[in-house]
């Protein structure tokens, strides 16, 4: 058993002192290989910046609340506008019902 360690720790030691280097073919076959397998160049594109409604829409949480803050601020105003007898009703100077939109024809008549 040792004389076949002994060869084998032979052939092994002769097979260190002389490395096996690829041939140049090789090496140019496995380079092309692996130039044909690299991913293309990702081009540069500029982003273009938003504009101001999408920074304010972005500013203040984006379209869904835009779209109820706008509503409420429609609402608001109508409801000051039409109704005038609600700061009454709200302060409790009379205990009459309030009518939030008592005479609404004059909205759509013009003059």
């Amino acid at each position: 058993m040792t004389e076949m360690q002994d060869d084998l720790d032979d052939l092994l030691a002769r097979a260190a002192r002389r490395p096996a280097l690829p041939s140049e073919a090789l090496m140019n076959r496995v380079l092309a290989d692996g130039l044909a397998l690299q991913p293309a160049a990702l081009t540069v594109r500029s982003v273009p910046r938003p504009g101001l409604f999408a920074r304010l829409s972005g500013l203040f949480g984006g379209p869904p609340v835009l779209a109820g803050l706008g509503t409420a601020a429609v609402f608001g105003l109508a409801l000051g506008y039409l109704s005038p007898t609600t700061l009454n009703y709200l302060t409790g100077s009379s205990t009459e019902t309030a009518e939030f939109f008592p005479q609404a024809d004059f909205l759509t008549t013009e003059g």
